[in-house]
């Protein structure tokens, strides 16, 4: 079987957070989660959802989201209609600040910072936040509790990390232009450690807004760093 939606149709669709299911008029619906975290009502209502609506399958991203399969497009509203009860939502598309993820460095032994915390005050101010404003291209997050690096915070645009201060007092290490892909590479430190949510919040704001004005349409946050100079980019995100 083959789609009979139109690609315009397929584009407004993906916009929304929807994928289509190749060769058929069904797609996967990406369901947001704040940091890979849900509560176990949350996530019964999902399954719900994807029994009622969907193949009755649920797959998961890479970056903690949840997919719900073989979503018929004519049942996509009364999906989201049913997640919208249990407070959860689609969509984690297009040019824009995309959905955090984070480790579980809140209750991990080796946890230096609450990443729960933060990802979820990330999360409000950013992906929620920003959620209107179109950026050059897409935009990744990610927070990690140590350096053990467990979900490659270094491998987002912006990546957080916890951090040991001089003096053992912990502290949050920052890593720009991070990317994944057939041609991904870590990012790179900033040249200086954070000593608060507060900072690294006001950080990724300032970050955002230089990526916001100097990123040309289509440029990933890593290529505006490469045509414009780390060093140089630093300094205008101050």
């Amino acid at each position: 079987m083959s789609t009979t939606l139109t690609q315009d149709e397929i584009k407004a669709f993906k916009g929304k957070g929807w994928l289509l299911n190749k060769g058929t008029d069904s797609f996967s619906a990406r369901v947001v989660t704040v940091n890979g975290k849900l509560s176990v009502d949350k996530l019964l209502a999902v399954a719900e959802a994807a029994r009622k609506f969907g193949s009755g399958e649920v797959t998961f991203t890479s970056r903690q989201g949840i997919e719900v399969l073989g979503v018929p497009a004519g049942k996509t509203a009364d999906f989201e209609n049913a997640l919208a009860a249990a407070g959860l939502s689609v969509g984690g598309t297009g040019p824009r600040v995309r959905p955090v993820m984070s480790c579980k460095g809140t209750v991990c032994p080796r946890g230096l910072i609450d990443t729960f915390a933060l990802s979820q005050k990330i999360h409000e101010r950013f992906y929620v936040g920003w959620h209107g404003v179109t950026l050059p291209g897409k935009f990744k997050i990610g927070v990690g509790g140590c350096p053990n690096n467990c979900v490659k915070p270094n491998l987002n645009d912006i990546g957080v990390s916890g951090a040991v201060l001089p003096g053992g007092k912990r502290g949050y290490q920052i890593t720009l232009g991070g990317h994944w892909g057939r041609t991904g590479a870590a990012g790179v430190p900033v040249p200086f450690v954070l000593e608060s949510e507060d900072e690294v919040l006001s950080f990724i704001d300032r970050t955002l807004s230089f990526y916001r004005d100097n990123g040309q349409p289509g440029e990933r946050f890593f290529k505006t760093l490469e045509r414009i100079g780390f060093d140089a980019a630093l300094k205008m995100i101050g």
